[in-house]
This record gives C-alpha cells, structure tokens and sequence, in this order.
C-alpha cells in the first residue's frame, strides 16, 4: 500500500512530460530543440550533492558543457601593497578562467584618525611596560607606521577608502577547478594574502562579484585602505601580449619577457607585418626572432635584397643563394619547377594551373619591363597557349608520377622546362614574333650572363636546415632585381612553403615595399598571405613604406591578413597613416616618432605591448649592420 502514492506520482510525472511534449509541437518546437534553446541553469552545489566535492556554482549549458566557479575574499594580511602584485595570477596560462573583484568605497577619515590615534596611545603606553625586544621590535614598527599614516591623512596626502577584494575561479570539470585553484592560492599565500572561501553561500558571493548581488556579504572581508594601495589593485599595468610560450623577443617597458608565439591557437593565422623607417631595426628584428625560432622547430625562408641576412644563414649552418654570376659559387632558380603537394585531406597532386600562371606571370614581367606596351591581349593569349604546350612536351600534368622518370631503376626528379625551352616554342608562334626579341634578352642567346640568371635547371638546394637565404643583392636594379625578386618568392614558395603542411615554417621577404609597387609581386604576395594558413606558412613582409602599402588594394589585403604588427619607429611623414590605421593612441604614436633602434611597438589581435628586441652579446655582433659598430668594438 505504500507504493500507491509512488505510482500516482509516476503516472503525473508522465501524464506532465506527453502534456510538455504537446505543447512543444504546438509550439512549432520539438522537445530537443526546446532544449538546446533553454537559457543555462545556475546551481548552487554543496559537498555530495550531484558528486560534487566542495562548495561551488555550477553553469548549465546545453551546447557548451557545464563549468564550475568558485569565490574567495583576499585577506591581506601585511602592511604594503605593490604595483604587479596580482601579476602571478592574472599573467599566468591555465586550464580555466580566473577575474577579480575589487570593491571600493569612501571612508569617513575623521572616524578614522580617531582610531588611529588611539591606537597610537595605546601603543605608546604598552611600550613603556614592555620588556621583551621581539615585541618591542614590533610594537615600534607599527606606531611608525601609524603615524606615518596619520600624517598623509591630516595634510591630505591619501584618502581612505573600504576596500574588499574577491576572486572568481573557473573551469569546465571540477579536478580542473581544484589544480587551478591550488595553484593560484600557492602562489598569493607567499605575499600575506590569505583566501576566505566563501562556502555555503557561493552563488551570492558570484552575485556580488559581477555588481548584481548584496555587497553585505563583502562586509566582512572589508578593510580601510590609502589611495595608493587601492591604485595597485588596478590592471592599468596588465597590458601585454599573453603569450607565455614561443619566441623571447625582448622585454616589455616593467622589464618583463615578451614571448611571442606566431602559432597561437587565438590566432586566426600565423602571418605578420614589420614596418619601420630605415635605422629602426627591423632586420635587428627578424634576425632574433630567425635564430630563436629555429630552437623552437619553425624553418624559415628569406628573400634578401641587400644581403642583410647573409651572416645569420651562414651562422646557423644555412645554404645561401647568390643569384649573380658576379660571385663564383653563384646559384640558379628555375622558375619553371613543379613539385608535388599534399592537401589537407592527404591527397597528394600537382597545381599544373598554378604552374602555368606562375609561368605567366614572369614572362608578363619580363615583356612589361622592357616594353610595357608590347604587353596586348593577343601576347598574353598566345603566352598562355605556349606554358600549356611546354609542359605537355615534357609529360608534365597534374599526377605526381609525371615529375619522375626511371634512371638506373630508380626513380628520380626528371629536368624540368626552361626559359630557354619555352622560348624556342614561342619562335614557332607568329602571335609572339613582336615580343620574342624581348625574351631573348633574358637567355642564354642573349649573350648577358647577368640577364640569363634564370635560364636553366635549378643548382640551389634548401636541404634540411632551419634557414635559407636568396639574394638578390647584385642584381641590375631596373630590370633584374624586380624580376630576380618575384622569381625567388615563387620559386621559395613551391620549393619551401609548400612542402609538408605540418612543419611549421616562415617565409621572410625584406623591403617588401619595392613588391608593392609591382603589380604581380603584389598580387602574388596578398594571394600568400591568404594561402599560408592552410600551408601552415607565416607570411612575413619587411618594410620601411607603410604609405606604398596604403597606396594599392594588395597592401590592404596583406594587413587585413595579418594579426602580427611589429611597429617600429616611423617617419613622422608617415604617422599620421599608422596611427590612423591601427588605431594607435596619441602617445603610442609620439612614442614611435623617437623609439630608439630596436624597440617598437607589438601588436597580436587586439593585444598590444612596447618590446625592446634584446640579443645576447654574440647575437648582436653578429646581427649589427651599422658600421659605426664595428669601429667602435675595435677599438674597444
């Protein structure tokens, strides 16, 4: 007969859910949708309620998960305060969330010099009866302590306010919570600050943390405090990059280590930006961040136009390309070269499209910069015509079985179509008999060495090392140095950037303003930015013309596609457009006007923070271009 009441309740319990489940549909609603759209539940839990193990609130979400909050009041137990204190929490990388709450209010002062000169009093007539000198010592350091206090209040010099302060820690399992939560009242417990839990009432005490509960239960852990120690209470001194692993730049104007991790998963890609006038330290700049991202696993690619890197390459055991014939062991591109790539899904191919257009574009330039005019629409028809027949000639499509061939029963990477191989196909085409003449200059029929660079099979090999450079140094400044430029990124690209998607690599490219003012440089040079992502490429461009880049539609899209800006100081020329650009303050961008050599400013996402780039003493002989060094270590 006792379970009669249990078996009403269990019929109710479903007579309710069929009539919940109705009025979902009339709703237009199934029970699971409603579900997924009910707001989250907040629960108050206490030891062995739902396996819970301590007091703490429990966040319902039926898309995320639960988590779990705890809330403590800091008891400050020493006699000083200091800017940087909370930094052991509020800096530190953990698995949940943590946020302080610090409440404030005016004090009345006349109330409280009355009881600050009591305690005076007292003092001083307890020290007259005194005789041991441990309390003695004591009792001395506080009365001078009070009176120093009594004296800032009578002249005004500090205000007094009530002041509680309170700690929410978060996470999404309880064991995450715990750890966390040890962690952090290890760390604080070193300074004086002792944590009153806030058990039994938790949920009222996160109410009050978030400003929409009672602050009566504050009220205890309320302690009179000076404006000055309130003030370090304040994040104003928090600001930074809370990166806590990757590459050791520098430090930070407290004199704290900027790290920073091109590869961080807030990151929505790995590329960046480095603008600077000329002397700022950019090349200082890329070298640090070169040399300690190789300890860190990331190989990295530099296209050298004034030979800056040469020194670093060779230090870290690095090929180096010379594209001159002006140096004996001088290296070839062949920017005919194709090699296979894998995608994201594993599927291993040949961009034969990509190759054609590459292709294209060189021989585009190379027309256009001896006469742009020659440049029609049939010649960039019968251009187009001619890559496609080219590598036909050689077997070469979209397999990758197409780039090997069989020699001594092994099978090897066959020669691949040359400059001069395609211009022999295009004597055959009358469309291309006006502009023939113009390719010729750059073979090796044209009878100039320096010109025929890239004509012929590539000799230069990256091998397995951490960093390689190319140099474009002693090229012909009107016609070979652009197009020695725009060869060395496409060929750096294929050879380098496209090869295994889970090595993390970095391509460099110096003065990348002189790009900008090419129309294929800067398109190729956006379309890398956009594709690195998925390559797991960081794209990164050098430059001293921030306003080249504000100038063409390409610059824009390089920037928007890139959440790393490292800003060095500027030409107050330029300022105006960097500070407009990235949203600077006024005295973040008086403050780029007279940085000195090497520090700038370092901005990721929306995080932001000054950083002096500091070598090591070896670093920096090795890394220092100005000749003035030099002189000086001699005679030093």
């Amino acid at each position: 007969m006792l379970k009669i009441p249990k078996l009403f309740n269990r019929k109710k319990e479903i007579d309710e859910t069929e009539s919940s489940e109705e009025e979902f549909k009339l709703q237009g609603l199934t029970e699971q949708e409603a579900d997924i759209i009910a707001p989250p539940s907040i629960i108050e839990r206490m030891p062995g309620e739902n396996n819970a193990t301590d007091y703490w609130v429990e966040f319902g979400d039926n898309t995320g998960g639960a988590s779990y909050l705890r809330t403590w009041f800091l008891k400050f137990t020493g006699r000083t305060t200091f800017v940087g204190m909370f930094d052991p929490i509020m800096l530190s990388e953990g698995d949940g969330a943590v946020d302080i709450t610090v409440s404030i209010e005016p004090a009345e002062i006349s109330h409280e010099i009355n009881v600050i000169s009591n305690r005076i009093a007292v003092l001083r007539a307890e020290l007259t009866q005194e005789h041991n000198p441990g309390k003695v010592g004591a009792m001395m350091q506080e009365l001078s302590d009070l009176e120093e206090q009594l004296g800032r209040l009578r002249v005004n010099a500090e205000k007094l306010f009530n002041t509680s302060v309170a700690l929410n820690v978060s996470s999404n399992t309880p064991d995450k919570l715990r750890r966390l939560s040890r962690t952090i009242i290890k760390r604080l417990s070193g300074m004086g600050i002792r944590f009153n839990a806030a058990d039994t009432r938790q949920l009222e005490a996160w109410r009050h943390t978030v400003g929409i509960g009672p602050k009566v239960i504050a009220k205890p852990h309320i302690k009179e405090m000076e404006s000055s120690n309130v003030a370090d209470f304040f994040l104003f001194g928090y600001g930074g990059l809370s990166h806590r692993k990757g590459v050791l730049l520098g430090f930070d104007h407290f004199r704290r280590p900027v790290f920073y991790d091109g590869w961080d998963r807030r990151l929505n890609n790995s590329n960046m930006v480095v603008f600077g006038r000329a002397g700022s330290g950019k090349s200082f700049a890329i070298k640090v961040l070169t040399r300690r991202s190789a300890a860190l696993g990331i190989s990295t690619g530099i296209i050298d136009p004034e030979r800056e890197y040469k020194n670093l390459v060779l230090a870290m055991n690095g090929p180096y390309a010379e594209l001159s014939p002006k140096h004996a062991d001088y290296q070839r591109l062949n920017y005919y070269d194709v090699r296979e790539e894998e995608d994201e899904r594993g599927r291993v191919f040949v961009d034969i499209e990509e190759a054609y257009q590459g292709v294209q574009a060189v021989i585009f330039k190379m027309i256009r910069t001896v006469d742009e005019s020659a440049l029609t629409g049939a010649v960039k028809v019968a251009v187009h015509d001619t890559t496609i027949k080219l590598y036909k000639q050689f077997n070469i499509n979209s397999s990758p079985e197409s780039l090997y061939e069989l020699v001594n029963n092994e099978y090897v990477i066959k020669e691949m179509p040359t400059l001069y191989d395609h211009y022999q196909l295009m004597l055959q085409d009358e469309r291309l008999s006006g502009v023939t003449p113009l390719i010729k200059l750059f073979t090796r029929e044209g009878g100039d060495d320096s010109k025929a660079i890239f004509d012929g099979q590539s000799t230069f090999k990256i091998g397995e090392g951490r960093v390689f450079g190319i140099s474009t140094a002693d090229l012909d400044e009107e016609w070979m140095k652009p197009i020695g430029s725009f060869i060395a990124n496409k060929w750096t690209w294929e050879r380098f950037g496209k090869k295994d998607r889970f090595r993390k690599k970095r391509i460099i490219s110096d003065e990348a303003q002189l790009q900008m003012e090419d129309p294929e440089q800067a398109k190729w040079l956006e379309n890398a930015y956009r594709r690195g992502r998925k390559l797991n490429v960081s794209m990164c461009a050098v430059t001293q013309g921030f306003e080249v880049f504000l100038r063409v539609p390409e610059g824009m899209g390089i920037l928007k596609n890139a959440p790393t800006k490292l800003l060095l100081r500027q030409e107050s020329i330029d300022i105006d457009a960097v500070q407009g650009k990235f949203n600077l303050a006024e005295g973040e961008a008086r403050f780029l006007l007279t940085a000195s050599a090497g520090v700038g400013i370092l901005r990721v996402n929306e995080e932001s923070t000054i950083v002096s780039i500091q070598p090591t003493a070896n670093e920096y002989w090795l890394y220092t271009t100005n000749p003035n060094d030099y002189e000086q270590g001699i005679g030093a």
